[in-house]
Formats: structure tokens, C-alpha cells, sequence
């Protein structure tokens, strides 16, 4: 199912550069994982965090260089065995040595606190592991403040201390950080190979396998979720029939539609991003098929579909759909008025001909 000894799919770069430096006794004390949401950014890092503190690998691999590891020596090169207890116990983020801190619900950033929080922690002796491991994620979301704060400690880090920050928008990210941090960029998967590992790994049926493997975009993470998740495909399947439905309604109709979504964006704001996400990548399949590039498609199960809009819309309208809802993510996440963000992306969706 992969060929990789850390039972990571994909990602081999990343994984040969992380084992070649254990076997060498020359970890970075911070690294900062970037790629899309879901490709693996989470699950490398404990992968990592495992192989410095694994029980039956022995302090060699897991011990900076200054401290001394006499007759032991390097410890040898084999993946973590993820069945002793401290394997465990960092698969299932309960080892209080390794810890791994994001935005804390209801604020919108990483805090101040919260890096105090790691700094405090990280200046105590380490008691159960040979290194201790801080994964902090959504490192673009950190607050400036407390971006400027963890600096410090990204410079100067106790020895037995390890830094992994994960980042979708390495760009968005403190500068400063990035360039003290060894940069891991990891990238999706072929669609084909992502489709063969759900066949292999979880016995999927080829056409479910490439749907899957198109909608999660090459990320293995969001494919697992939708082939555990029947009900996430059973909602995209029921939003996909509600924009038909929008494209053939008058303006009332629509205005009606956006009001329930208006509504909805104050108690469950990510249900209302995962309606608008869901008509983005609709409105650029259309341009996909428009421009010859079927094989790129997402919604693979959608195609007569995609054929009748693509030869209904001019490239101009399609475009403009795309802009459109691509404009109103943007200014929801920028806090504009909600409801009258939503009217202009239900008022702009084009208008097909119906005999097309």
C-alpha cells in the first residue's frame, strides 16, 4: 500500500531527508511544513516526533549531538515501530511532551498565551522522551505579537527541543520564522496514485476511488475523510442539486436562498464556506471542460452536467461565476456584511438557457 517506511503516502523527499538527518544525528530544532489542507502536513510531523522518541530505537537517533550517548552509538536506521508506548501514546496526541497547539476556539488567531504556554513548557528537562516535540499549526494564523514571541524561542531552543510548524501559506507567514525554520513542501498526489492507494488501502471500487481521489485534490487526508464519511458526499450531492435549482430561479428566489444562507453564517459559518467551496470548484469545472482540460475535473460524477453548462455559458460567463464566488469568500473572510455578500454571490450566478 506504500512503499515508504514511515507509512506515509507519497511525500518520500520529505521523509528520505527527515531520516537521513536522525541516522546522522542532525535534526533541525524547527521545521516548518507547508502544503494544501490534507496532504499529510499533521501526519508527518508526528511521524517525526515518534522516530526521535521511539522506545526500540534507543536515545541515539533521538539525542542531540551535544549530548553524549557513549557505547550506544547511532541508533539504527529503521522507522519508528509506532506499537511502544510512547509510539502510541504521540498517535494519539496524549503524550504531554509532544504537543501540538492550533487556534483555540473562538478566537480567530494563535495567541499570545498559547506561545507563552509552549515557552514554559519547553524550558523544563524533558522526563519521558529524548527530544521534546511542539507541533504548532496554522503557523499564518499566528497573532503578530505572538509570532514575534515565538521567534525567540525558534532561535534559541533548549537542545533536546524541537519546533514543527505546519502552514498552508508559507507567504502569509512570519518572514522572519520561515527563514529559521528548514522549509518542507509537501504536494499532492497524482490523482492516479491516490486512487490506487484507496483501492489498496480501503478495498474502494475504481470509480469510487477517482471521484474520490479528484474531490480531495491529491490529498490523502481529505480522501480518507470523505471514503469514512458517506454523509460529506451525500451533501455535496445535495448542494450541487441546489445551485441547478438556483440557476433556473427567478431573483426572489435566489434573494430567499441567500437569506438562509445569511442566517446560517452566524451559528455555523463552515457549513456556509463548504457551500460556496462547493460551487467554486463547480464553476471551475465548467471552464476545465470549456478549455479541453476534462481530464482535471473534479466532479467526475457529474459530467453530462458539466458538458451542457460548458457549451450553454460563453468562457466569459463561466469566468465570471468563478470570480464572483471567489470575491465573496474573500470578503466573509474579511468580515464585510455577510448578507449582502451572499446576495451578490447568488445574484451573479449566471443564467443559463434552459433549452441548451
Amino acid at each position: 500500500m506504500t512503499d515508504d517506511p514511515w507509512g506515509i503516502v507519497g511525500h518520500e523527499r520529505a521523509v528520505a531527508l527527515l531520516r537521513r538527518a536522525i541516522r546522522d544525528r542532525r535534526i533541525g530544532h524547527a521545521y516548518l511544513i507547508s502544503g494544501p489542507l490534507g496532504v499529510g502536513k499533521r501526519t508527518l510531523a508526528v511521524r517525526l516526533a515518534q522516530a526521535l522518541n521511539c522506545e526500540r530505537l534507543g536515545p541515539g537517533a533521538g539525542l542531540p549531538l551535544s549530548v553524549p550517548v557513549g557505547a550506544q552509538g547511532l541508533a539504527p536506521d529503521e522507522p519508528p515501530c509506532g506499537a511502544c508506548r510512547r509510539c502510541r501514546l504521540i498517535a494519539a496526541g496524549a503524550h504531554p511532551e509532544v504537543r501540538v497547539v492550533g487556534v483555540q476556539a473562538p478566537s480567530r488567531v494563535i495567541r499570545v498565551a498559547d506561545v507563552e504556554s509552549i515557552q514554559a513548557d519547553a524550558a523544563l528537562r524533558a522526563a519521558d522522551v529524548y527530544r521534546k516535540v511542539y507541533v504548532l499549526e496554522q503557523a499564518e494564523l499566528l497573532h503578530p505579537d505572538a509570532a514575534n514571541r515565538l521567534l525567540k524561542t525558534i532561535e534559541e531552543p533548549p537542545p533536546s527541543v524541537v519546533m514543527i510548524l505546519t502552514t498552508v501559506d508559507p507567504e502569509a507567514t512570519l518572514e522572519t520564522i520561515v527563514s529559521r525554520c528548514q522549509h518542507l513542501r509537501l504536494r499532492p498526489l497524482r490523482r492516479e496514485r491516490l486512487a490506487r492507494h484507496l483501492v489498496e488501502a480501503s478495498g474502494l471500487a475504481p470509480d469510487r476511488a477517482d471521484l474520490l481521489a479528484a474531490l480531495a485534490e491529491g490529498c490523502v487526508g481529505r480522501a480518507n475523510i470523505l471514503a469514512n464519511d458517506d454523509r460529506a458526499l451525500e451533501r455535496r450531492a445535495r448542494l450541487l442539486d441546489e445551485l441547478a435549482d438556483l440557476l433556473d430561479a427567478d431573483r426572489v428566489v435566489r434573494l430567499q436562498y441567500a437569506r438562509t444562507l445569511g442566517d446560517r453564517w452566524s451559528k455555523d459559518p463552515d457549513s456556509v464556506r463548504e457551500v460556496l467551496g462547493t460551487w467554486l470548484r463547480w464553476w471551475r469545472d465548467v471552464l476545465l471542460h470549456q478549455g479541453g482540460l476534462v481530464d482535471r475535473v473534479v466532479n467526475l460524477d457529474r459530467r453530462p452536467a458539466l458538458e451542457r453548462l460548458a457549451r450553454a455559458l460563453s468562457g466569459s460567463e463561466a469566468g465570471a461565476a468563478v470570480s464572483s464566488v471567489r470575491d465573496v469568500i474573500q470578503m466573509l473572510d474579511q468580515n464585510v456584511n455577510a448578507r449582502l455578500a451572499l446576495d451578490v454571490a447568488t445574484l451573479d450566478l449566471p443564467r443559463p438557457d434552459r433549452a441548451a
